[in-house]
């Protein structure tokens, strides 16, 4: 592990974590950031949306369409910042690991974070020939493609990598009133690397990657609160389980390319590192919000984005010895722009009336966001063994988040102010602000025997202000930044001889200034809060014997608003329980490696994931309407059987993911002023849901 700017083993990284080799993610079929909530309990990654990625580790989400403001939970790619929170729709091929960091990792990682982090590392060329591929196909006209080839160019000197992979689905949401299905995909990615050893000290790595992908929607649909009939005015309508029942697709196309270089020196004793990165994201989706069966959308959104990106960090970590350090500096520039399009077509009998024409007449208001965020950051942390058995840690960041914004919001349909909307008319603004802090963390770490390591940390999150479209109002007034405190205990053990990794952390965090984004009263807006949030994490793995496997994770989240009020409607939100954040969640998985004659093998394998009933909004009343509160409780069981040849060369694995077929809802907005007027007993909710039963055969070649 690297969480630490320094190899290391998970037992030795004194915060809750969570991390998977890329064999074991490959094994598992998780092919990207969304499929890790499988494995993670407690956690929400949910990028059905193709405009926006919504994550939540600790109940700290954020669900912003806007230039300026940056994720609580940060995503890393080789130790490269991803600005924009769509970029997770990105594909997981050729990886070496993922580690999921829990609480504010604002001391040593690239990007100062108060939820946590998702960190990457892709592979690097090897001085050795080698290659691998892998074809898989299920149903839905699924079919994924994943291959990789290394050689040396020059014997101890140069090494170059390839690997690429390739996606397709035909999608497995219902369309009744479209051709094709909800959920289609294709795309296809590939990356290049070279490495360069000119001497024993110095390695070189340059890399280059590129991804298209385009789709139509994801699983979306129309939530109906209680036990009401369906109105006429909804047009052609199904109200049924993974259905989406508009009439125009939800288009939506992405592409991710950059370009990476990375040097580690080794200088005095330890080593000197320094990592280049461009990135770039051109994206644009169409969404019909509200999934009714009417001919023209309801609600109409379309978001086009263009982000160019440019990360610089040097830091120097010293060799292991009684006092270890690292020390180093950051830089970020990005230019960033986001254009949404609301094309507005009301039923007649939502609660704009007949102020805003109604379906099928089309209202419209486009909004464009056009910034400048410049990061600059020097950061540092010691290690001190005060003896054999107990260290004390010290570190710390300043940061200094520079952002400008330009905004134009206009209407092509409408000259003058819409009311309803709270859109003044035309506006053109332009602002910036600059915001510093300084984020300690501090440890101490006891290992009383041998391969037990005990710690409590305190350390401090920071995430900058930006700006926002604040209801169309004084959209140069920024948002202020979120502040996190966490204190957090834990354990982290080996034990039984080898057989027991046993690890557990409690923590209680507290976010000042929580960034908040509303669509209440039917106009976008966005304020500031606190959360407070205590919980538990519970990871373990058991080798009954060496073909014997358990492994059992657990979560306990106990969190809630102490102070939430939203300003626009007046309403006071505090106490409520924090949002995408389940009380109780596990995982739990076995597998079992049969040794056939011949020395092939056969391995059963199993895993099931609960998660408990969450909320998605900030007022918490989807728990009103028990038909689709219950809903969002989670209950997912995957099964896998892979055969395995004696020389290891080729697998073929049977597998299902759903197995039960249950269907889950993780995310829902109160979309009712659209359709109806709000508090008369109609309440409707746009609805993500998890994907139906998949099932399929994967098959792997190697050396």
């Amino acid at each position: 592990m690297t969480a630490q700017r320094r190899e290391s083993t998970v037992r030795e990284v004194p915060f809750s974590m969570a991390a998977f080799g890329g064999e074991q993610l490959r094994t598992q079929q998780v092919f990207s950031p969304a499929s890790l909530v499988q494995q993670i309990p407690g956690i929400t990654i949910n990028t059905a949306d193709k405009s926006l990625s919504i994550v939540a580790i600790r109940g700290n989400v954020s669900t912003f369409r806007t230039a300026t403001l940056d994720t609580p939970v940060a995503y890393f790619m080789d130790d490269i910042y991803y600005v924009f929170n769509n970029d997770l729709n990105a594909n997981f091929y050729d990886i070496q690991r993922v580690e999921v960091l829990r609480g504010p990792q604002g001391t040593l990682f690239g990007r100062n974070v108060v939820g946590g982090a998702i960190s990457v590392v892709t592979n690097n060329p090897e001085m050795k020939e080698d290659y691998f591929g892998q074809v898989t196909g299920g149903n839905g006209g699924y079919l994924r493609t994943e291959g990789m080839f290394n050689a040396p160019i020059v014997d101890d000197k140069v090494a170059a990598r390839f690997a690429f992979s390739t996606e397709r689905g035909d999608g497995l949401i219902n369309t009744p009133n479209q051709s094709g299905h909800y959920g289609q995909t294709e795309g296809y990615a590939m990356r290049g690397k070279l490495l360069f050893k000119p001497t024993d000290t110095l390695k070189i790595v340059l890399a280059g990657d590129y991804s298209y992908t385009t789709g139509n929607g994801g699983a979306i649909q129309l939530g109906v609160g209680g036990n009401q009939a369906i109105p006429a005015s909804f047009g052609k309508f199904t109200n049924a389980q993974w259905t989406n029942n508009d009439f125009a697709p939800s288009p939506y196309s992405q592409r991710l390319r950059g370009f990476y270089a990375r040097g580690d020196l080794d200088l005095l004793g330890g080593t000197l590192t320094a990592i280049s990165g461009y990135r770039m994201n051109d994206s644009h989706a169409i969404n019909d919000d509200v999934p009714v069966g009417t001919a023209t959308p309801v609600f109409d959104r379309r978001q086009d984005v263009r982000n160019r990106s440019f990360t610089q960090e040097v830091r120097f970590a010293s060799a292991p010895n009684r006092l270890s350090y690292v020390v180093g500096a950051y830089f970020l520039t990005a230019d960033v722009s986001t254009t949404n399009t609301f094309n507005y077509s009301p039923l007649s009998t939502s609660s704009t009336g007949a102020a805003i024409r109604p379906n099928p007449g089309i209202t419209n208001i486009v909004r464009v966001q056009s910034g400048n965020v410049r990061s600059i950051a020097v950061f540092g942390e010691a290690t001190f063994k005060l003896t054999d058995k107990l260290a004390v840690v010290a570190g710390g960041r300043y940061t200094s988040d520079r952002k400008q914004i330009d905004y134009h919001a206009y209407s092509n349909t409408d000259p003058g102010a819409i009311a309803a909307f709270g859109f003044p008319g035309e506006v053109f603004a332009s602002g910036g602000k600059t915001w510093n802090a300084f984020t300690p963390r501090f440890t101490v770490k006891y290992e009383p025997v041998r391969k037990v390591n005990l710690y409590a940390t305190f350390a401090r999150g920071f995430k900058s202000g930006g700006f926002v479209d604040n209801a169309y109002r004084n959209p140069t007034i920024p948002l202020e930044p979120e502040k996190a405190r966490n204190i957090e205990v834990g354990a982290k053990t080996r034990l039984l001889d080898n057989r027991l990794d046993f690890n557990v952390s409690l923590f209680d965090q507290k976010t000042d200034n929580l960034q908040n984004f509303s669509g209440a009263g039917g106009i976008a807006h966005t304020y500031n809060g606190t959360l407070q949030m205590r919980g538990a994490e519970v990871e373990s793995v058991l080798r009954i014997t060496p073909a014997f496997r358990i492994n059992a994770n657990y979560t306990h989240l106990s969190g809630h608003y102490t102070s939430l009020r939203d300003p626009l409607v007046n309403v006071d939100y505090s106490g409520n329980p924090a949002k995408f954040a389940p009380h109780d969640a596990f995982s739990l998985g076995a597998s079992y490696a049969y040794a056939l004659k011949g020395g092939a093998t056969l391995t059963p394998q199993a895993d099931f994931s609960y998660s408990s009933k969450i909320s998605t909004d900030d007022a918490n009343t989807l728990r009103l309407y028990s038909n689709l509160y219950d809903k969002t409780e989670g209950k997912t069981l995957n099964a896998r059987l892979t055969y395995e040849s004696a020389n290891g060369r080729w697998q073929i694995g049977a597998w299902v993911k759903n197995l039960t077929n249950n269907f889950q809802i993780v995310n829902a907005d109160d979309i009712t002023s659209f359709l109806a007027v709000p508090g008369r007993g109609s309440t409707y909710w746009k609805i993500f849901t998890n994907q139906p039963r998949t099932y399929g055969l994967t098959v792997s070649l190697r050396p």
